[in-house]
């Protein structure tokens, strides 16, 4: 039987290899689990419904940023905990973890319940669009606790550095819910709303999976009680870790918002499903890398809780570099064949030679990805939040509000793609410099 990787010994070139690649399934079937909607809605449908459900992307973006807020504070408290060998701390976070997602998960449904449609119009649709956003927001928001409380305990044990564990129950749960949605669309005669009632089966199959695992003591760590519980230091710790994630996310609603809004202002009913396909095309592409590095947190987390500096340091250039590959190496295939991917998103719509130059220069900012990415994981993995939380708010302040207001201006519908690339690639090369301080600063503990 094969070994659970040694998160305190094993080389980092051999974590990411043994790590990366669950790690990489897990969130490539996971973004599936988003994608295989608009897909079915798309080729089932009408394109109308594909674009409506595409557009709620910034609303549904609120969820994200909430069950990242808990993931990534849950996780970095417990691979510190794990490195440093406290057990008092490792038996509070599960029911710390449920309490949140708990609170969490009421608001957001009665603000989905309440506020739903005047959400949608604020995204400047109207008719079908309008209605198929409509009818499946209105049904997503009943099933949003299972989304934050599953994917955050499988956050949990992804902590353990058991990537493919948490990878397992993640295609059981995406593997139900291509089944369902077709059922529910077609043959039950749900339509927008059977793609929505579909994930919600499959994510509280995902919650029922990593609940099982816990309750049945297959953890590597000191679970305690399974119960609700507040403790006011995890619950401090958490927040000071999980709101750099939860700033990142919200920020991107905002974000999403005004990229979407803005495509809609300069654009018609096509212009918005072409971006929605880029969009969705860029986003899925970038799942692997953020999977491979998804595997660097507890890597890190649990090394600097043992106080291992060098380890630190040496794991998050490997990670970084192998990313950086990765992503070279999955855009080749799309940029040389854009027309092909663009058509299976949007199949009844007409691309353009312009439009696929749209996506080519999008998805070549992806090399650069995981350089940004690797920085703010590894701020969260040491529990330095506030670092965490101020570079994703400074990137948008700095780098996207000017960029996406003033192209456009110049060269409408052309100045958005154009002002997406540049940020990526500029808010990169700041990261990279910023860690690199850093690291001097883990190699001062170093020498002394």
């Amino acid at each position: 039987m094969l070994r659970e990787p040694d998160l305190l010994k094993d080389s980092p070139w051999k974590l990411m290899h043994r790590l990366s690649l669950p790690g990489i399934l897990g969130m490539m079937v996971l973004s599936i689990n988003s994608l295989v909607d608009s897909v079915y809605l798309s080729h089932l449908v009408s394109a109308d419904a594909f674009a409506g459900v595409s557009l709620l992307f910034p609303l549904t973006l609120v969820v994200t940023s909430v069950t990242g807020f808990i993931a990534a504070g849950s996780s970095s408290v417990l691979s510190r905990a794990i490195g440093a060998g406290n057990q008092q701390v490792q038996r509070m976070v599960i029911p710390n973890m449920i309490v949140l997602a708990l609170f969490s998960s009421v608001i957001l449904m009665l603000a989905g319940l309440f506020f739903g449609e005047e959400a949608v119009l604020l995204m400047g649709v109207e008719g079908a669009v309008y209605q198929a956003g409509v009818d499946y927001l209105q049904v997503y928001v009943l099933g949003i606790f299972f989304s934050i409380y599953g994917l955050s305990a499988n956050g949990l044990i992804r902590s353990e550095g058991k990537i493919r564990q948490a990878m397992t129950y993640t295609v059981i749960a995406v593997v139900l819910n291509i089944i369902l949605t077709p059922v529910f669309i077609e043959s039950v005669g749900l339509g927008v709303r059977g793609a929505a009632l579909s994930s919600i089966v499959s994510m509280m199959v995902y919650s029922v999976l990593t609940s099982f695992y816990f309750t049945q003591g297959k953890a590597t760590f000191d679970t305690g009680k399974f119960c609700i519980r507040i403790e006011k230091d995890i619950i401090a710790d958490v927040i000071n870790v999980g709101s750099s994630t939860l700033v990142m996310q919200l920020s991107n609603v905002v974000r999403q918002f005004i990229v979407f809004r803005s495509v809609t202002w300069y654009g018609n009913a096509h212009d918005l499903a072409v971006f929605s396909a880029v969009f969705r095309l860029f986003s899925f592409v970038s799942i692997p890398g953020m999977g491979l590095l998804q595997s660097l947190q507890p890597v890190i987390g649990v090394n600097f809780g043992a106080a291992n500096w060098q380890r630190c340091i040496h794991t998050i250039n490997t990670f970084r570099w192998g990313g950086i590959l990765l992503m070279c190496l999955l855009l080749l295939p799309v940029v040389t064949f854009p027309r092909e991917f663009l058509g299976f998103m949007i199949p009844n719509e007409s691309i353009s030679n312009n439009e696929l130059n749209y996506l080519r220069l999008v998805l070549l900012a992806l090399p650069f990805l995981p350089i940004s990415t690797s920085t703010i994981i590894f701020f969260q993995a040491i529990g330095k939040g506030k670092k965490a939380t101020l570079l994703p708010l400074v990137r948008q302040v700095l780098l996207f509000v000017p960029l996406i207001f003033i192209l456009p201006n110049f060269i409408s519908l052309d100045g958005i793609y154009y002002a997406l690339a540049i940020e990526n690639v500029i808010y990169a090369i700041m990261l990279w410099i910023i860690l690199k301080d850093e690291i001097r600063t883990f190699q001062s503990y170093i020498t002394t």
